[in-house]
């Protein structure tokens, strides 16, 4: 009978965890870039187009928008990328 009650335990245990794990697992980084004559209307633009994706993804951002890079493009256009963490 002991047996039985430690298997028990045992087992809500690691449902437990795995419940846990679950939750955690529902989080990724989503990334987006944007283009614009200034590297403030091409941060602008890829904080929109990052709105887009986790919202596509049906999630919603958790935590700052991190401006990852920006780099001079063609054309004179500046090309930035931004990222978020995103959970569902």
């Amino acid at each position: 009978m002991k047996g039985m009650l430690r298997l028990a335990v045992s087992a809500c245990a690691l449902a437990g965890f795995v419940a846990v794990d679950g939750a955690q697992a529902a989080c990724s980084r989503v990334s987006a870039s944007g283009e614009g004559l200034t590297k403030e209307l091409a941060t602008e633009m890829a904080k929109i187009n990052l709105g887009f994706a986790i919202m596509s993804k049906g999630a919603k951002g958790s935590g700052p928008v991190r401006a990852a890079s920006c780099s001079q493009g063609v054309l004179m256009l500046t090309s930035c990328t931004v990222r978020q963490r995103a959970c569902t």
